[in-house]
């Protein structure tokens, strides 16, 4: 196969996890001979040192992903690869126009179609736009979780058929770090501390975050809170409930933290709280329970279907029980049990079964008629 692997969201959110997970696997693929991707040219550096194959032709283009450029320059890049891919894979519903052949996309979820998500309608519109526009032209799609399903059904009234489960997996290169850590590697933090790992969209629900920690501070007076990821606006729910609290001496910011750090603050955190009001799927709590950390998360369909009962759940308005579930994870005296439930539940995400999945789908796409 000969397969293109759209690298434009590289090392941002989860969908740029994604992405790497997918290129690396296929790289190490039998049944792949050549893949070819299209990546920023402001990652560029970070893209060369962490992929190098000889089945691998990138090309680097001076714009961003969700450009104008992006849209209507980028299919002409594509279309100039030689010998010209047998598909197309891009790991969001982001497809550009002119752009000739077949495509999978994955859509790993709808949360910019939600009322509270607050952008603007017109904005709404566009992300509709051209998520119908993918359903309706690709050969086949991806859904991250049965809960993305769902709802790309319920919203856009598709056939299911065309919609396959694949969910993400936790990258061996990741589980082999778990333990790899020096015996002298110094602390990101010191002391203890609750974690948040994720990019600070206004669907993360940190506000209930940081009043959750609030309630526990009396009990845990040396207790800190580290949010660890981008900032999306200039003024967020954190910063109006740090200086609504006036805390801001125990919660500790950390914005575009590199993988080496975010391991290290998984490595040593009290507890990790995942506190969202909607995830396509849900990476972060399981990243943090193959550290054995534990977890407590907001009690939504789409968390459970990922977590299970490897988790601890609480209701995602409640700031009082997030606090309630977290004081029971501190006091727990079978604490020991949640952590093995944990890695157990990481053990159901592995490279092997996505991967066969992907290349399945790959090869039915590319032998498929299109009408």
């Amino acid at each position: 196969m000969n397969i293109y692997v759209d690298g434009m969201f590289f090392l941002l959110s989860g969908i740029g996890r994604v992405y790497e997970n997918v290129l690396r696997a296929l790289i190490e693929a039998d049944g792949v001979q050549r893949i070819t991707t299209v990546v920023p040219d402001s990652r560029k550096r970070d893209f060369q040192g962490m992929f190098s194959s000889p089945r691998l032709d990138t090309r680097f283009v001076p714009y961003e992903q969700g450009s104008w450029e992006e849209f209507f320059l980028k299919g002409r890049v594509i279309g100039r690869f030689r010998p010209k891919p047998d598909l197309f894979y891009f790991p969001n519903f982001y497809t550009p126009f002119f752009l000739h052949g077949k495509f999978v996309v994955n859509i790993n979820d709808l949360i910019p179609l939600y009322p509270f998500y607050d952008i603007p309608e017109w904005k709404k519109k566009t992300v509709r736009f051209l998520l119908w526009r993918s359903l309706r032209n690709a050969a086949g799609c991806v859904c991250i979780s049965r809960f993305t399903r769902e709802e790309v059904t319920r919203m856009f009234r598709c056939d299911a058929k065309k919609l396959s489960i694949i969910h993400p997996w936790i990258d061996d290169s990741f589980l082999e770090m778990v333990n790899s850590a020096p015996e002298d590697e110094p602390r990101a933090v010191e002391g203890d501390y609750l974690l948040f790992v994720g990019n600070r969209f206004v669907h993360k629900n940190l506000g209930t975050l940081v009043r959750a920690f609030r309630l526990l501070m009396p009990d845990y007076p040396r207790l800190k809170l580290v949010v660890a990821g981008a900032r999306m606006r200039r003024v967020d729910d954190v910063d109006i409930a740090v200086k609504e609290l006036g805390i801001g001496d125990k919660v500790i910011e950390m914005e575009n933290p590199r993988d080496a750090v975010v391991r290290n603050l998984y490595r040593h955190a009290k507890a990790f709280v995942f506190p969202s009001l909607v995830e396509g799927f849900g990476i972060p709590p399981l990243e943090a329970m193959a550290f054995g950390v534990p977890v407590v998360c907001s009690d939504i369909p789409v968390i459970r279907e990922v977590c299970g009962e490897a988790a601890r759940y609480a209701h995602p308005s409640d700031p009082a029980s997030f606090a309630a579930e977290i004081r029971s994870v501190f006091s727990d005296p079978e604490a020991g049990q949640m952590i093995r439930k944990g890695r157990e539940r990481v053990c159901l995400y592995r490279r092997e079964t996505a991967l066969k999945q992907y290349l399945d789908l790959f090869r039915r796409c590319i032998e498929m008629r299109m009408g």
